[in-house]
């Protein structure tokens, strides 16, 4: 069954009705002989009335001229066939960003109505719907497009900003150099579409007011969050607000924004039985992600530290110092502490096991001369982008090294810092200077590396911690590991529980949508928290335009998968044969004439 290229054409079958009237209306001229004048006057006042519809008389010309009509109408429209080969490959790639949840029933429409326009009647079709998401599987490969339909709903755009091609470089190789590929966004593209992908853009302007971030604090005691709520508009915005905790609700509160406004709401933890927990809701618009905050207060994990018991002046100064740092604990017992804080040599030896950090004794001699030499630092993340330059140490106590040690800041050749790991997993840092007699507790620099120490033992600690996280946020969570570790559980209100082993615990991250969730191992509850939306760029749909490059793709479809009429060349000859056969059956028939001699005679 052929199809036309250019359907249009058509419209020439009317030539045909014209073609009859034309016939209709000829009338056959007559030869007369004649013997007296007033006949051929008489003859003249007929035809002076006109032509007159009279029956269809058939004759060579009127076919030869309907036979004219019904090729050149052939060759306008341009008939195709598909080839007998032809294998039709479209690819369609569904952008993952989250702002297409505010264009789900559209990106629908838009698949359906594609599939409609490019897929070719009578070919072969292998059907491929992707996402732009590379770490999801194919939504559907098949050929039958009402399957790839229903595989839709298993499309989750909640991805930020982020690259198209690797998914179209995926597609391309998927149909080949002649298949077709079309990526479907709610917005244009900057520069056309790598792999020569075409464009569909179903987006349009939409507001959208939402949440666009939050911290929690505890002033005496009491826990405050502070939300900000942001009009992505062009135009002014109204909407309700409440919170929701412990199956309790706030009474609704309007607010008015106007274009672009940012808003910092506050308040209080609702309910001392909520565990901690809030839930901020705005009035629904189209774009939804953003339109619930979940909120925990957040609670990391304690480090218990076994600070030196001395009363000489190093001994306190490091006692002081220690105690400084957030979420800290003194810890009587050293065998139950997270971190020993000591000095060089130690009172009980300090084991593999142990997390540590080690200052020299003070120096026995009466003023000591200060280091000289140039201080260099080494590359370690511990001490990346921190200034040493005024660190004054006098000499004195060398802490023994092991070859394990890796030295991270010089002075001259002698070392001021140093970490080791030991076989046993534990880190421990030496700083081979006194505290006391040097000017370090005065630098930034000492500070940060505590600190930066510190976080890296607490992120290590396996116990309960509560946290909010972006959505989709990578978590890093401690845990028992080995053969023997039972698998971690992510449970996430709504949703039912997942296992994830042990080994693919570094894949773990927070729920795609704004929701409370928590971790577990066996008993044991490693995290509780919160995941919210917060990405203004996915929020802010006043850049959605449409925009359509799909109709290039039939073009170039026809092109491959079908062939035009091999014989459009005979047909054109035979038109221009048919022409003059009409001009040469339908021409004057000229008959030779003989003067008439009329003798009138003369009364």
């Amino acid at each position: 069954m052929p199809t036309f290229a250019h359907p249009l054409a058509l419209w020439a079958l009317l030539g045909i009705p014209v073609v009859l009237a034309i016939h209709f209306l000829q009338r056959r001229s007559r030869r007369l002989t004649v013997t007296t004048l007033f006949l051929l006057q008489q003859l003249q006042r007929e035809s002076e009335k006109g032509n007159r519809i009279e029956r269809l008389r058939l004759s060579v010309p009127l076919w030869l001229q309907l036979l004219m009509v019904l090729l050149f109408t052939w060759l306008l429209a341009g008939p195709r066939w598909v080839k007998n080969d032809a294998v039709h490959r479209i690819a369609l790639v569904l952008d993952s960003s989250a702002s297409m949840q505010a264009f789900r029933p559209a990106v629908d429409k838009a698949v359906r109505d594609s599939l409609s326009k490019i897929l070719l009647p009578g070919a072969r079709a292998e059907l491929t719907l992707l996402s732009t998401d590379v770490t999801a599987p194919s939504l559907y490969y098949g050929a039958s497009t009402s399957d790839l339909l229903s595989s839709l709903p298993a499309w989750q755009p909640l991805l930020g900003t982020h690259d198209f091609t690797p998914a179209l470089r995926s597609a391309r190789s998927l149909v080949g150099p002649q298949g077709a590929v079309l990526l479907i966004t709610d917005h244009p593209l900057p520069a056309p579409a790598a792999f020569d992908a075409k464009v569909l853009s179903i987006g349009q302007e939409t507001p959208n007011v939402g949440w666009a971030g939050v911290t929690v604090e505890e002033k005496e005691g009491q826990w405050f969050w502070r939300a900000l709520v942001r009009n992505e508009s062009a135009a002014p915005q109204q909407r309700d607000w409440h919170a929701e905790a412990a199956g309790k609700a706030t009474a609704p509160i309007q607010i008015t924004l106007a274009p672009q406004e940012s808003r910092t709401l506050s308040g209080p933890f609702l309910e001392a039985e909520s565990a901690g927990q809030l839930k901020l809701i705005l009035s629904s618009d189209d774009f939804t992600l953003d339109d619930q905050l979940p909120i925990v207060q957040p609670r990391p994990k304690t480090l218990t530290l076994h600070a030196p018991p001395g009363k000489d002046p190093s001994s306190r100064e490091i006692a002081d110092l220690f105690s400084l740092f957030a979420n800290t604990a003194l810890e009587g017992q050293t065998a139950q502490a997270d971190v020993r804080i000591l000095t060089w040599p130690p009172s009980i030896a300090l084991e593999n096991n142990q997390h540590a950090c080690i200052f020299a004794s003070p120096s026995k001699a009466d003023n000591p001369p200060p280091l000289r030499g140039l201080i260099v630092g080494e590359a370690h993340p511990l001490i990346e982008g921190l200034n040493w330059q005024s660190l004054f140490v006098r000499e004195g106590m060398v802490i023994p090294q092991d070859p394990r040690d890796r030295v991270l800041l010089w002075q001259g050749d002698r070392p001021l810092i140093s970490l080791r790991q030991t076989p046993d997993g534990a880190r421990q840092l030496f700083c081979h200077f006194d505290l006391a007699s040097s000017n370090a507790r005065k630098l930034p620099a000492l500070a940060v590396l505590l600190h930066r120490f510190l976080e890296s033992i607490r992120q290590e600690k396996i116990a309960p911690m509560s946290a909010n996280y972006d959505v989709r946020q990578r978590l890093d969570v401690a845990h028992v590991r080995g053969e023997d570790a039972a698998p971690l559980v992510l449970k996430t209100d709504g949703l039912p529980a997942q296992t994830i082993p042990v080994h693919q615990a570094h894949l773990l991250r927070a729920p795609a949508t704004p929701a409370f969730f928590q971790i577990t191992q066996g008993d044991q509850t490693l995290l509780i928290a919160a995941s919210h939306f917060a990405d203004t760029r996915e929020a802010d749909l006043t850049q959605a335009r449409p925009f359509d490059e799909s109709s290039s793709l039939d073009v170039r479809q026809i092109d491959t998968l079908q062939e035009s009429d091999p014989n459009w060349r005979l047909w054109t000859l035979l038109l221009l044969a048919l022409l003059l056969a009409s001009w040469w059956w339908g021409r004057d028939k000229t008959v030779p004439t003989v003067p008439l001699n009329l003798h009138l005679k003369q009364a």
